[in-house]
């Protein structure tokens, strides 16, 4: 069950950022088509803002996948009985 709910949270977010990189490929498209400077400035200012965002939030994970990595314990727990 967690096997499935992790590969479900990594394919959910595969494709989110798979969808922002085609939106990032597409301002920079256009700045490389802009026809004067000023406009490419504009592009360029939209393009660090939301290579910005990405960027946040990529780290964001990161640091809760590190995190939850803490959690998990280094040693498997075996119940053994003990003797009286």
């Amino acid at each position: 069950m967690i096997f499935f709910k992790v590969s479900l949270f990594f394919l959910l977010n595969i494709t989110i950022l798979y969808a922002e990189n085609k939106e990032v490929d597409s301002l920079l498209e256009k700045v490389n088509q802009a026809p004067s400077k000023e406009v490419k400035k504009e592009l360029i200012e939209k393009l660090k803002e939301k290579l910005a965002k990405e960027n946040i939030k990529a780290r964001e994970e990161a640091d809760a996948i590190i995190k939850a990595k803490q959690k998990i314990p280094a040693k498997i727990y075996t119940d053994t009985p003990t003797k009286k």
